[in-house]
């Protein structure tokens, strides 16, 4: 492996019940959040990066605060890697991971994540399914103490925008209830790609982390909660793009072998939880 890196809706905890804030929409964050690190893993985006960042851009520059964006290459094979030098060159607050090879979006996360130097940290994916403002929600309650703070398209308040196919929903649910019937984990929604974490709770939490492809998800929330880390959900619209790299058949089968590998790690003490 080669590494470069280049320079208000109603809320629920993981550990309690709802947590309810006033406002059905979430809203546009105040100047007062300092210090944030956007990752987004990147494999094969050429059709929408462009577009994304500057979105992204946007967002965080109206914020008014120090952000840096970490855009991690995951052994593209398309314009990926060019677009992205593109964007190096006219924006100083962008740093770039590249990975040679493809590795899968789990080792793309956590070497975004491992190497943000800000406060607070949020990844999401490329094709904004989630859109941008929610990076916002995440904030407020990061800033306001939360540790680990995660997307949901399964509460109340949440809504499907555009929907996954019937295959996708149906493996996309019993996958949901797998994993949190064996990991024991307490949340309403695994896979969304919205995430957000205070650095000291990342840091503690992807250094422990072994899964590179589609489990990773599962993992680091298993470790959050075995760490002792709160989890608090936030509701968010989902627009599913039909561009999606995922085979569920595929996936499925591979995302639940590395369900067993989190058990393992778990029970031979390889994750080092105190």
């Amino acid at each position: 492996m080669r590494e470069m890196i280049s320079d208000r809706a109603g809320l629920r905890s993981a550990t309690g019940p709802p947590v309810r804030h006033s406002g059905a929409q979430p809203q546009e964050l105040g100047p007062m959040i300092p210090h944030l690190c956007v990752v987004l893993p990147l494999y094969n985006e050429e059709s929408c990066l462009e577009k994304s960042f500057a979105t992204i851009k946007g967002y965080l520059d109206r914020l008014g605060k120090d952000y840096e964006i970490i855009l991690v290459n995951d052994g593209s094979t398309d314009a990926t890697p060019l677009i992205i030098e593109t964007i190096l060159h006219a924006n100083p607050q962008v740093r770039f991971i590249n990975n040679a090879a493809n590795r899968g979006k789990g080792h793309a996360v956590r070497c975004g994540i491992i190497n943000s130097t800000k406060k607070y940290i949020v990844y999401t994916d490329a094709d904004l399914a989630v859109p941008v403002r929610f990076i916002g929600t995440c904030l407020e309650q990061l800033h306001a103490g939360t540790p680990v703070v995660i997307g949901s398209r399964h509460l109340p308040e949440s809504s499907f925008k555009i929907r996954e196919g019937a295959l996708r929903q149906f493996l996309g649910e019993i996958f949901r209830r797998l994993v949190r019937r064996c990991l024991d984990l307490r949340v309403s929604d695994i896979t969304c790609g919205l995430k957000g974490f205070e650095k000291q709770a990342a840091f503690e939490i992807f250094s422990r982390s072994k899964i590179d492809r589609w489990g990773y998800d599962a993992e680091i929330l298993f470790l959050a909660r075995r760490l002792g880390y709160g989890i608090t959900e936030v509701p968010v619209e989902w627009y599913h793009s039909f561009d999606s790299k995922v085979r569920v058949g595929a996936a499925s089968a591979k995302t639940f072998v590395e369900l067993l590998q989190i058990g393992h790690h778990y029970m031979t003490k390889r994750y080092n939880l105190h």
